[in-house]
């Protein structure tokens, strides 16, 4: 049998897409300087003085100081630092291969993204189908009816076990 290869998943278009380059990608910069084409703001949100003091920050000699995390800047596009530190700590559990790379990794701002973005790259528009399993979270009819996908549901089994009914899922494949 041969390994499971993705790729053959994945629709043609997604495969030929160009990745997305941004500035960050062409300067790389020790996170100081400013990128003016993506409306980075060098100065951070206006806070008064008074508005400083009281969410933790110290008087300077040039003013109210306050650390602002960095939140006025768009944060790493590919997530890079945080993708290597996930990485090294899956890969060292004792029950994996210790294979595991950043290009194995999506991160998002949460699974609404995620369920999108799989939609998008396996799911044929008018043509695919997903099936879920109500009762279950909202967002997979909202993004297959986005994408023009099909929804086929398997109710789970009821209480006390509310399992998955594998019969009806093999009958609806």
């Amino acid at each position: 049998m041969s390994p499971f290869n993705l790729e053959k998943c994945a629709r043609r278009n997604i495969l030929e897409l160009q990745p997305y380059r941004c500035a960050r990608d062409d300067y790389k910069d020790d996170g100081t300087n400013i990128l003016l084409d993506a409306n980075e703001n060098a100065y951070g949100p206006s806070i008064s003085a008074a508005d400083a003091k009281a969410l933790g920050g110290s008087a300077g000699t040039s003013g109210p100081e306050l650390d602002l995390l960095g939140l006025h800047r768009y944060p790493d596009p590919h997530q890079a630092d945080l993708k290597q530190l996930l990485c090294g700590l899956r890969n060292t559990k004792t029950h994996t291969t210790g294979t595991l790379t950043p290009a194995n990794l999506f991160v998002g701002v949460g699974s609404d993204e995620a369920i999108d973005a799989l939609l998008r790259c396996f799911c044929a528009p008018g043509r695919d189908h997903i099936l879920v399993c109500p009762p279950t979270y909202g967002m997979y009819s909202v993004s297959a009816q986005v994408n023009d996908v099909g929804l086929v549901k398997v109710p789970l089994l009821p209480a006390p076990g509310f399992g998955v009914d594998v019969d009806g899922v093999l009958a609806a494949l």
